[in-house]
């Protein structure tokens, strides 16, 4: 059973209960059921739970990710939604005594940022597509555009002095029926734009719907959230199937990546400062990619940027200044770089003995969430061994009371060289950094602000082989 094209009161009710989270569909039911699927689309919210009765039925919803289709037993039910949010996780919609219906299929948009957050209720398309067809249904769900005009066509086709495939402002709706299968492009424009084939804001290049075939497909413009994404397009796509969900990146985008220099040894045992070259079958040979890179350097400079370079497998070589590669020291395993992602690639460790030098690469995840900040930790103070990290409450504890176990549990305990955390969500505000190795506070860092929407990677470092800088601290990487 399916949702007609006209949405029922009790849908638009269901969507007024759950807007804080996302889009939803609908599917073929077992008896004394109903189907709820929730697709996240806000692009700074922070991930969601969902309860049903005393179940949760959806757990940690993040942006731009479908929960599938879950069956709901029938009757009255209160529902909850709760927010994952440092500190503890909140209700943030409370309703009792919902009553759902057998066969019914709700689904339910949360568009608009978080701080205007509404529900919009969209239907998938109401065509029964055969085994050789796609069924689709287009929602403009991004804030990051106004109205345009979309194009779908066959890959490579003019579209000048043709007509849009739709033309949709922020929350419009279309039903576009059943395609057959095979290849197309998507192209979207700024509406009235007199020349799509070079301008437009979006293009998908070739998609192949040849998978799909028997399908209904909810495809949504959301917005792009990195800086690497943001450089190609302002929006990107969100393909929803029944139980899985597909981003489609424009064509041109590329990587981001930005390399730290952290290797205490290094520019002692090279006479100076180094060089790096990459390889990839992406690249036109090899590339020097850094030149004259000394300790402590942040390649792009300031840490929260990265250079643009294309999707591929890359091999990176540390040398000596001399600009050639036949002088590398070190030659990394092939590291993926994928598309529409951004990088951190950390020169860590001791050229001369141990632990020994290598790339530490983390992928950075720098959507920013308003009610939180997202802090990445690395350890990459050879010298420092196993450390203890403590963040606390700016001013609230003294180094010698984090040092004496009064100022309760670390953060990170036993933290290795070479390790590095997943993102911590932490509530925006003022923080102590402490890092203990050997009973001493190696790294005391005072006052750290930490603000909403932040995403910062903060790595530990110690003085190079000459001592400078001084003392063992933090370089920090933002987004």
């Amino acid at each position: 059973m399916r949702i007609p094209t006209k949405v029922s009161r009790k849908l638009i009710a269901a969507s007024l209960l759950v807007s804080v989270v996302a889009a939803t569909g609908c599917s073929d039911s077992d008896d004394d059921e109903a189907n709820l699927r929730v697709i996240h689309m806000s692009k700074d919210a922070p991930p969601v739970n969902i309860r049903v009765g005393s179940s949760q039925v959806i757990s940690n919803l993040d942006y731009a990710e479908s929960s599938g289709y879950i069956e709901i037993d029938d009757g009255s039910r209160d529902i909850a939604v709760e927010a994952i949010i440092p500190g503890g996780n909140a209700d943030v919609i409370t309703v009792g005594g919902f009553n759902f219906e057998e066969d019914e299929f709700y689904n339910i948009l949360a568009v608009n940022d978080t701080a205007t957050i509404e529900p919009l209720v969209v239907a998938e398309s109401a065509t029964e597509p055969s085994g050789t067809e796609v069924a689709i249904a287009v929602v403009h769900a991004s804030t990051n555009a106004g109205a345009v005009d979309v194009y779908l066509s066959a890959p490579g086709a003019l579209i000048n002095g043709t007509l849009p495939t739709f033309t949709a402002d922020f929350k419009d709706a279309f039903d576009a029926g059943a395609i057959p299968v095979g290849s197309y492009q998507i192209r979207v424009a700024l509406q009235g734009e007199a020349d799509p084939d070079n301008n437009a804001v979006y293009d998908s290049g070739t998609v192949d719907l040849t998978g799909f075939g028997g399908e209904r497909l909810l495809i949504a413009a959301i917005s792009s959230v990195n800086a690497t994404e943001l450089a190609a397009s302002p929006i990107k796509l969100l393909v929803a199937t029944d139980n899985a969900q597909l981003e489609l990146l424009d064509t041109n985008t590329l990587v981001g990546a930005r390399v730290v220099h952290l290797s205490p040894d290094a520019g002692t045992l090279a006479g100076g400062p180094v060089e790096v070259f990459a390889t990839s079958a992406a690249l036109p040979g090899t590339v020097e990619l850094i030149d004259a890179f000394a300790y402590t350097d942040i390649v792009p400079a300031g840490g929260s940027t990265y250079v643009a370079v294309p999707t591929g497998d890359y091999v990176f070589d540390v040398a000596p200044d001399t600009d050639t590669i036949g002088d590398s020291v070190y030659t990394s395993p092939s590291l993926t770089l994928s598309t529409g992602m951004e990088y951190s690639v950390i020169a860590a460790g001791l050229v001369g003995g141990g632990p020994a030098f290598s790339l530490l690469a983390t992928a950075d995840d720098n959507r920013a969430v308003v009610t939180q900040s997202s802090v990445k930790v690395v350890h990459a103070a050879p010298a420092a061994g196993l450390v203890d990290v403590f963040v606390t409450p700016a001013g609230a504890f003294s180094a010698a009371d984090v040092i004496a176990g009064t100022a309760g549990a670390p953060l990170l305990d036993d933290f290795a060289f070479a390790d590095i955390t997943g993102y911590v969500p932490v509530a925006p505000g003022n923080y102590d950094i402490r890092v203990i190795a050997g009973g001493v506070a190696a790294i005391d860092v005072p006052n750290f602000a930490l603000t909403p929407g932040l995403v910062a990677t903060v790595i530990a470092r110690q003085p190079d082989g000459d001592g400078t800088p001084a003392d063992f601290n933090l370089v920090v990487l933002t987004n």
